[in-house]
């Protein structure tokens, strides 16, 4: 019970904290007073085509996670697999660094008649090729913008190296523990026990004990990957694509405020610089980081409304539109299941 209440005023914590971040970011921007009237300005057409490029990448998350299920279990209904995203998304979304999403996948896969070996193959390799589709995305954006951004947006050039920086070393720890599991286990064991020493773990048996978890969940997915090297670079395709509809997202709102200057690329580019910047932020939804992070980002873009209003529209349709949808549907699930148990219950009864 204890630790119940204990989450309880957490989150209640983390809201408060969320809406005063908000309220002080439009206090410093002094927006508040023109908010409505900026909002008034929306063009509908644009921003319900964001509304959309939010639904395809609800759709393409769940169809990137059928295909993997495909060639590591069995294909499933579509349906299952959307459900599934949704939740994985929801609950990604409530927690610090995205970590409940791949639990309660694992969860409601079980209850699919899914074991939990496999639906925590499966995870850990979408988890994989996100890892490697997000760095290719850096690399890519980079290429193409790179020296742009780092003489015109250098706070931003160097925010988003130092995300991509950690999203490369869990891409690097991967590759470790493909190439020898056992080298990356004494590693991190290594690592721990430096941490403990300067006082920064206090449980190094608890820390490890996950690590070895992980290592032996990722390990497994090797054999997989492996084994279907095409699905796999599929796979990957499928997770760019999903990327990319989530970043283009500011995009139409963009131009839903009447901007044209710069084009969708631009726009996708900077998202997905700030989504690589506030990626290692360790609370729910990386708030705080990234409502800042899109004051400092998109400042520059914004120049008809204030960002603050973009920022609001912004964080809705990307964060809170999520944990909406997402929290009806697990409300919604559980009172088909309660009837279903209850039925089968009646059944049961009647046929003693």
């Amino acid at each position: 019970m204890q630790k119940a209440k204990r989450k309880r005023i957490l989150r209640f914590v983390y809201i408060i904290g969320t809406i005063l971040i908000i309220a002080l970011i439009g206090v410093f921007d002094q927006s508040f007073m023109g908010m409505f009237e900026a909002m008034g300005q929306l063009n509908l057409f644009w921003l319900w085509m964001g509304i959309v490029c939010l639904i395809c990448f609800w759709i393409s998350d769940s169809i990137l996670l059928s295909h993997i299920t495909s060639y590591i279990h069995t294909k499933i209904p579509s349906l299952l697999s959307l459900k599934l995203s949704i939740i994985g998304l929801y609950y990604g979304a409530l927690t610090p660094f995205a970590t409940g999403g791949q639990p309660m996948q694992v969860v409601y896969m079980k209850k699919e008649d899914i074991t939990y070996g496999t639906a925590t193959c499966i995870v850990t390799t979408k988890f994989i090729i996100y890892e490697l589709s997000l760095c290719l995305f850096y690399i890519v954006a980079m290429f193409f913008r790179g020296a742009y951004f780092y003489t015109n947006y250098n706070q931003v050039f160097w925010f988003t190296t130092l995300g991509f920086i950690v999203n490369l070393s869990a891409v690097i720890f991967i590759i470790f523990v493909m190439v020898n599991r056992d080298f990356a286990t004494r590693i991190c064991k290594g690592f721990v026990g430096f941490l403990h020493r300067i006082k920064i773990i206090k449980r190094p048996e608890k820390v490890l004990k996950t690590l070895n978890t992980n290592i032996e969940e990722f390990h497994d997915s090797t054999d997989y990957i492996v084994k279907y090297k095409w699905q796999v670079a599929i796979s990957v395709i499928l997770s760019i694509i999903n990327l990319a509809f989530l970043f283009a997202i500011p995009y139409f709102i963009y131009v839903a405020f009447g901007h044209s200057e710069k084009t969708i690329i631009d726009l996708i580019t900077m998202q997905s610089f700030l989504y690589l910047a506030v990626s290692f932020v360790p609370m729910p939804g990386a708030a705080g980081a990234s409502e800042g992070g899109f004051y400092l980002f998109f400042s520059a873009y914004f120049t008809k409304v204030p960002v603050f209003v973009a920022m609001l529209v912004w964080r809705f349709l990307s964060y809170y539109t999520i944990l909406i949808v997402g929290s009806l549907l697990v409300v919604v699930d559980e009172v088909i299941n309660l009837k279903k148990q209850k039925n089968d219950s009646t059944n049961t009864e009647k046929l003693q």
